[in-house]
């Protein structure tokens, strides 16, 4: 246990996790193991009594067996109910620890951070990689303590017996051991190969979820059967590496044990003839013993090659999520200040790794319970804005005020805290539309209600109700009732301000109207919302529009005056309503 502690001092976060308040199962789990090593190595002493009491014909002997066969059946009950109960439940919670600890670390991070990693590394990591941990290392750690000690003791027991041979025994089981470890040296290689190659697979699947209807309605099927089964062989190539080494150490292992075990038994035939001082019984028994050290020497390697290649994908997870400027916690935060939904933006600029600018010295100003529209083509810069605004991004330079106070410091959830954000991909689970709307978050039943009127959602409760149930990711709605269910998930947060990034763009004209018309109808709320339908419906209820082009803002104003002034916006809106 001390060797465990000390190695957890110098392991990555993740691996720790595996074993925080998990340290009296694994004790108790060795313990059992323990108990059981004393018990197999009682049976060949036993067998040895037995049968040399067979010629002896002891009364006082049979006695004596039979209460060291008292003792080691007692001993295997033992062992067999703290294995059952405290081996099991070691791994269990390891693997539960392992979960929640990458979740909740991921649940802290950054927006930007967490879509900069590779979100398939995630699944993966979580779902076939821990499986992995727990069949190569977690459920392997008690019984490679019972190898060891069995090893141990063996040598201990066969010691009383003949010194010499023991010596050469020991000496001899070396063999297995040295053509188990050669054999065995890139077995982490190709588990760090696999586990690559599940993540790249499960990428593929996520991606293939998404894009169902893209692929068959571009007649792609045949080309992503194709790279489907290019990424299966991928996958079957470094499954077939890793099996095939792990089958060689395997193999090595086996037959230098074998080799050795005939060797041990000479070695006894060859002191049995010399000395003249060897039983059957001890022969027997010494051949038993053996093979406690043989088998460790043989088996070893492998199982702590396995171990360690599994292991080392906690490693290797830790790398892939860690970041130097995550948040320690999203708990004890200072409480952000109240926050009446003004904002403004001061010479903005930005650009993505140093690269060409995005925004070029961008200023704008939204007042308290204005509903601003933004507009401008593909790439000018729009959702940069909003990303900006939300704390997801920062600014290269300039400034962005919040009732005139510059929170460019704060974290991101404090940001958070200020705006509802809304994006064009409504999240939707498989859950009622209650639990939708709420995100399983305490609100009082009137907070709902009042939520649910102002998406506009009172027609579809009435008619499924609150328990209707979504589908997967809303299968069972429409694409408004997805969004109205979104906007009311944002507006019982009640927050000041909300931001809407093109919500309508999958909906067609007269249902993304009748969205937009019921968002913007909401007396006393800051809206920002970009747009791509120029529904002069939808324009004409805005308080200001503002007009980008490539990363600057190139007109604003109120939609009669824009359309006056047959300048860009003019230009914009007649192309895309001709």
């Amino acid at each position: 246990m001390k060797i465990i502690k000390k190695w957890l001092k110098e392991t990555n976060p993740i691996g720790k996790s595996m074993f925080a308040d998990n340290m009296g199962n694994l004790a108790m789990a060795i313990l059992g193991t323990t108990i059981l090593s004393v018990a197999i190595l009682c049976v060949p002493q036993l067998i040895q009594k037995l049968l040399d009491n067979i010629v002896a014909n002891d009364q006082r002997q049979w006695l004596q067996i039979a209460a060291m066969a008292a003792f080691v059946l007692t001993l295997e009950i033992t062992a067999g109910i703290l294995t059952y109960r405290f081996r099991t439940a070691f791994s269990a919670k390891a693997v539960a620890q392992y979960r929640n600890f990458s979740y909740d670390y991921l649940m802290k991070k950054k927006v930007s951070d967490f879509y900069r990693g590779n979100t398939a590394v995630y699944l993966s990591a979580m779902s076939t990689d821990v499986t992995r941990i727990k069949d190569d290392f977690l459920d392997q750690i008690p019984i490679i303590s019972q190898i060891i000690i069995c090893g141990i003791g063996a040598v201990v027991v066969m010691m009383r017996y003949n010194v010499l041979l023991t010596i050469v025994a020991c000496a001899i089981s070396i063999i297995p051991f040295a053509a188990a470890i050669i054999s065995g040296k890139n077995m982490p290689d190709a588990e760090e190969k696999l586990s690559d190659q599940n993540a790249s697979y499960l990428g593929f699947l996520k991606d293939f979820t998404v894009g169902f209807t893209v692929i068959k309605s571009y007649m792609a099927e045949n080309i992503f059967l194709k790279l489907h089964h290019k990424s299966c062989r991928d996958v079957e190539a470094s499954m077939l590496r890793r099996e095939q080494l792990f089958e060689k150490v395997n193999y090595f292992a086996a037959v230098s044990g074998y080799i050795t075990q005939f060797a041990v038994l000479f070695s006894c035939v060859a002191v049995s003839l010399l000395t003249k001082n060897v039983t059957a019984g001890m022969v027997i028994a010494f051949s038993q013993l053996i093979r406690y050290i043989i088998d460790p020497m043989a088996e070893l390697p492998s199982m702590i090659t396995a171990a360690r290649s599994a292991f080392a994908m906690s490693e290797k997870f830790w790398n892939a999520i860690k970041c130097e400027d995550d948040a320690s916690s999203f708990e004890g935060e200072s409480e952000t200040s109240s926050f009446d939904g003004n904002v403004s933006l001061e010479d903005i600029e930005f650009e993505y790794d140093g690269e060409k600018k995005v925004l070029n010295k961008v200023s704008l100003d939204i007042k308290k319970g204005e509903k601003v529209v933004v507009i401008g083509t593909s790439g000018c810069g729009k959702s940069t804005v909003l990303k900006l605004i939300m704390g997801i991004l920062k600014p290269s330079r300039g400034k962005i005020l919040y009732d005139g106070i510059e929170r460019s410091d704060e974290s991101e959830s404090q940001i958070f805290k200020l705006a509802s954000y809304i994006q064009q991909e409504v999240f939707i689970f498989d859950g009622s539309i209650y639990d939708n709307i709420t995100l399983y978050q305490k609100y009082d039943a009137n907070e709902v209600e009042r939520a649910i009127e102002k998406a506009g959602l009172n027609d579809l409760i009435a008619e499924k109700g609150l328990d209707y149930k979504c589908g997967e990711n809303g299968a069972n709605l429409s694409g408004g009732e997805k969004q109205r269910i979104s906007i009311a998930r944002s507006l019982l947060r009640r927050t000041s301000l909300l931001i809407a990034d093109e919500i309508t763009a999958a909906l067609d004209k007269e249902t993304s109207y009748r969205v937009m018309s019921s968002l913007m109808d909401i007396d006393g709320l800051t809206e920002l919302l970009v747009l791509h339908d120029l529904d002069s419906r939808v324009l004409s209820k805005a308080d200001k529009i503002v007009v980008m082009k490539d990363g600057v803002v190139e007109e604003q104003g109120k939609f009669e005056d824009l359309v006056d002034t047959k300048g860009y916006f003019y230009s914009l809106y007649n192309v895309i309503t001709r």
